[in-house]
């Protein structure tokens, strides 16, 4: 969502694990052009049980957070995406000066996003649970796909007389003539089975 941040702490010295790693959450608030355009961003309440993170707030304290921290952690290494990159978000001049003017404090730009893709290839128990799921989810949607096809080569589906001219189709009488059909039996077969769509790829 643009205008949002994320913020995250991680201190190897704490033996504790719950507490070596906070991550806050930052969002902008809600604005009378997202009511009227688009789809509004979340409240702070909303957002809550959305992300799982440590805290959230809204991007206008952001700035203050990051003073705070750089307080309470006077030695800490502030890490950022690529900042000359136009793959990514231009981060704003006035959350780095902060940092880039204090004696004690860097910034650097040169692991965090290396760190995100090693990241992204570890699964824990959870996330390979969640993969399996969605990956016999996907199996069934394409073998409910081939048998339709399958059903109408043979000819084993008959439509009722007026079916698509004076009513809909009934899921029995779907037959696929075009590739739009078989993603719309495809999406039927996984929504059936509590998939939800959470983006546009």
């Amino acid at each position: 969502m643009p205008g949002s941040f994320l913020l995250a702490l991680y201190q190897p010295e704490h033996t504790n694990v719950s507490t070596r790693l906070s991550v806050k959450l930052s969002i902008p608030e809600i604005q009378a052009a997202d009511l009227m355009w688009s789809v509004p961003p979340p409240t702070i309440e909303e957002a809550k049980q959305l992300f799982d993170v440590t805290d959230i707030a809204y991007s206008s304290e952001l700035q203050s957070t990051i003073e705070l921290l750089l307080q309470s952690h006077p030695e800490a290494v502030f890490h950022t995406l690529p900042r000359n990159s136009p793959l990514f978000p231009t981060l704003p001049e006035e959350y780095m000066a902060t940092i880039v003017t204090s004696e004690t404090h860097t910034a650097t730009d040169a692991y965090l996003l290396s760190s995100l893709h090693k990241t992204r290839l570890i699964k824990d128990e959870n996330e390979v649970a969640m993969l399996q799921r969605a990956n016999d989810i996907s199996s069934r949607a394409h073998e409910t796909v081939m048998r339709v096809l399958g059903n109408a080569v043979q000819g084993k589906i008959l439509q009722a007389k007026g079916a698509g001219i004076d009513r809909p189709l009934l899921p029995g009488e779907w037959l696929i003539e075009k590739e739009a059909e078989a993603e719309a039996i495809f999406v039927a077969s996984c929504r059936r089975e509590g998939y939800v769509r959470t983006s546009k790829s």
